[in-house]
């Protein structure tokens, strides 16, 4: 008799112990970690009237908390280019930026269980669409400046006709120093893997397209700042770029 309520009551509980241990996949990936270094270009968006084309590179490592949402720090170094039309300001800044910041992928993070581990069937574009992201973050720049001129004479020709120095127009600004940023990036992972169970790896690859803007605290990233005539606004800078990541 006992043994026969033992067996009704292991029948009776068995579905709720297979629902615990097998119906609900755990809310940490599988693969938790990525590593992504990519290169672009670059524009500044400050005061400066004409913008110049630059470059930065780029190496951001990522830790996953939870499906679609990734706690991470990137490291970049590049130039920053702008000037003047007459020449008269002109920004070469080598720069050196660190940003800690969380990207979100909203269509992994609402994806139920099993539609997650069916997604090897979908087309290439679904799985594209299904990796985008955007982010946001803080971080740190060192800008080094190459262009030290932060005085300009200018000539007045007064009745006399004869041409006198008048008084220098002075620009304000540092050659180098630490400002701080507001970052944000959205972007679109498209796999170069084809996730099928059988040929699972231990990593997987994703090619990566991502735009940036960066807000600076400051209005240093041109070199010049101070409370004058064509020095109004704060400085930005954006950067798009491609990259290689590796999911592991």
């Amino acid at each position: 008799m006992r043994r026969s309520c033992l067996f009704i009551l292991f029948i009776s509980a068995f579905p709720f112990w297979g629902h615990a241990q097998f119906g609900n996949e755990s809310p940490i990936p599988y693969f938790r970690y990525s590593v992504t270094a990519g290169l672009g270009p670059t524009l500044l968006y400050g005061d400066l009237e004409k913008r110049q084309v630059g470059g930065a590179v780029y190496l951001r490592g990522n830790y996953f908390l939870t499906h679609g949402v990734s706690l991470g720090l990137e490291l970049q170094e590049g130039l920053l280019r702008g000037k003047d039309e007459n020449e008269r300001r002109k920004a070469t800044n080598l720069f050196h930026t660190a940003v800690l910041g969380v990207n979100f992928q909203p269509i992994k993070f609402l994806q139920d269980d099993h539609l997650r581990r069916i997604e090897y069937r979908e087309s290439f574009g679904k799985r594209a669409l299904n990796s985008i992201y955007v982010g946001a973050g803080m971080g740190v720049l060192y800008s080094l400046q190459w262009e030290g001129q932060r005085t300009k004479p200018s000539v007045g020709t007064p009745d006399n006709g004869n041409s006198v120095p008048q008084q220098d127009l002075i620009m304000q600004g540092r050659k180098n120093g630490v400002s701080y940023l507001v970052s944000t990036n959205v972007g679109i992972e498209l796999p170069l893997h084809s996730l099928k169970p059988d040929l699972l790896d231990s990593y997987v690859w994703n090619l990566v397209v991502n735009g940036q803007l960066n807000f600076s605290l400051d209005d240093e990233l041109d070199g010049y700042s101070g409370a004058y005539e064509g020095n109004e606004h704060r400085d930005v800078y954006g950067l798009l770029s491609i990259g290689v990541n590796l999911r592991f």
